[in-house]
């Protein structure tokens, strides 16, 4: 009754949502007379990951580098000041060669370091693909248990047990994806969202997943359980769980792959010493700038104290940019988190269980509701 009409709602919120957001909902007839149209929702999906690269795209400026450009500006100021007028220095030759050399190794380990933090970031995003593609495999492998397997037994009870196994089923499904995403953002299951808490003993599993270390895990071991049930109830064969338990292991393998990437230790010694020649490169290369700027003008008033200044500047901007955006080398889940849009997948992958599993009579709901951001509109 409610679930139908509440989907075919959602549906249509949808399909309004995408015509005033700008998508592309026009039908195309091919020549074989058949209609087409854009994916809808690889266009929403695309539109929000863009959006968030977006805004990923100057996200290595912080204060912090700002604030080296700032001073390393400062001190080639002073620098210029200095030898000007308190040193009174003159034809300065200064040999550019050994800070090149050294800015140029630098770059190197400075650039080395966001290719090796970029793949472990691309390998993460390939690990959050590949649980959710599991999950729709045991979703669709839990057809297996329907009720043609179960009529003849001629009660009422073997059908609804069937109904509550696809509701559970999809249900822990959408509850271990939402665990394994609050472990990639870095967060802990203290009470689940009213969508996912079961129709029976719903204070004791939150409990139990607010107290164990990895509730991502707690869900599969509850997920093969189900699976135990229904195998001993003769609802489904030992062969098809035993094609079934091989994707949880899947599942669980993908898990320990990604939560192994929180752990794994960090490349502290190669942070700090890039850290360290940055630091010492930028700013010793600020009194080499002016002693430069002052043997080819010469006067502070001429516009290569301008042209020194701004050099200075962008020159701090540029490497201490580069050791910031390497930083992704420390938390990969993090930068996995900031280009993916992980509240829409799983709302996506909600919505795909719940057409997966075998449910004519449409009484398992989409659990992940669609984000706020995406209801008003806003990718």
């Amino acid at each position: 009754g409610r679930e139908p009409q509440l989907r075919d709602c959602q549906r249509t919120a949808s399909v309004a949502l995408r015509i005033s957001s700008g998508m592309d909902t026009t039908t195309t007839t091919l020549l074989d007379g058949t209609s087409v149209l854009a994916d809808p929702d690889l266009q929403e999906h695309t539109a929000k990951a863009g959006s968030l690269a977006v805004r990923g795209f100057f996200k290595w400026v912080t204060f912090e580098v700002l604030g080296h450009a700032v001073l390393a500006t400062l001190c080639t100021g002073t620098s210029y000041v200095l030898f000007q007028y308190i040193l009174n220095v003159e034809n300065i030759n200064v040999n550019l060669l050994p800070h090149v050399l050294i800015g140029m190794v630098l770059g190197v380990i400075l650039v080395a370091r966001i290719v090796n933090g970029s793949q472990q970031a691309t390998s993460a995003a390939g690990s959050v693909i590949a649980f959710a593609s599991t999950l729709r495999t045991v979703a669709m492998l839990s057809c297996n248990v329907s009720e043609t397997l179960t009529i003849n037994a001629g009660a009422d009870h073997e059908k609804k047990a069937t109904t509550k196994f696809r509701y559970e089923l999809v249900r822990l499904l959408n509850l271990s994806f939402y665990c394994y995403t609050l472990m990639l953002k870095g967060l802990k299951l203290v009470t689940p969202p009213a969508s996912l808490i079961p129709l029976e003993g719903g204070v004791m599993e939150a409990e139990v997943l607010s107290v164990v270390s990895c509730p991502t895990a707690m869900v599969c071991k509850w997920i093969t359980s189900l699976l135990e049930e229904q195998r001993q109830a003769a609802r489904i064969t030992d062969q098809q769980v035993s094609v079934m338990t091989t994707e949880l292991i899947k599942l669980m393998k993908v898990y320990q792959d990604t939560h192994g990437l929180q752990f794994t230790p960090m490349p502290a010694m190669l942070n700090g010493f890039s850290y360290f020649f940055v630091v010492v490169w930028v700013y010793s290369m600020a009194p080499v700038i002016a002693m430069m700027e002052m043997h080819d003008n010469g006067d502070l008033n001429n516009e290569g104290f301008g042209l020194g200044l701004a050099f200075s500047f962008f020159l701090a901007l540029f490497y201490f940019g580069l050791y910031e955006a390497g930083k992704i080398i420390e938390q990969p889940l993090a930068g996995v988190v900031d280009l993916l849009p992980i509240d829409e997948m799983g709302h996506t992958l909600s919505d795909d269980l719940s057409n997966l599993v075998d449910d004519p009579n449409d009484e398992v709901p989409v659990f992940l509701p669609r984000p706020p951001d995406a209801r008003n509109g806003k990718i």
